[in-house]
């Protein structure tokens, strides 16, 4: 299994997955990725671009925690796929788990677009969607 210290996008692509997740400077997590960055989520069926996805990001981090584990990783040339365990917690107590797959695109050392996949089912009822 590749892991996304095998390849300099994977893991390129993995700081950015764990750093919106976590609580890293938002300022070194956007710098990873190019000013026409596009982040789609089949929640909302919209591909947001650098700035809404940073917006999103600072107003999710007060009321959600979300931890992600790496089930595995596929790297092909710049495209690199992660399947991930995440697990999302509110502050008012709900909890949503579910596996996730992201697919990041990346361009000359920076990331250019990520579509995450998860379970829409759970996450509308925990997230309100």
């Amino acid at each position: 299994m590749a892991t996304p210290f095998d390849d300099p996008q994977a893991e390129l692509a993995w700081m950015f997955l764990q750093g919106i997740c976590g609580d890293d400077d938002l300022d070194e997590i956007f710098a990873l990725v190019s000013d026409d960055f596009t982040y789609w989520s089949i929640l909302t069926g919209q591909a947001l671009d650098k700035d809404a996805v940073r917006r999103q990001t600072e107003d999710r981090r007060p009321g959600l925690r979300i931890s992600l584990d790496l089930l595995r990783c596929i790297n092909e040339h710049e495209t690199v796929v992660i399947e991930a365990q995440g697990d999302c917690v509110t502050t008012d107590g709900g909890h949503y788990a579910s596996p996730l797959v992201f697919i990041v695109d990346c361009h000359d050392g920076r990331i250019v677009s990520v579509r995450e996949y998860t379970d829409t089912r759970f996450a509308a009822e925990v997230l309100g969607l």
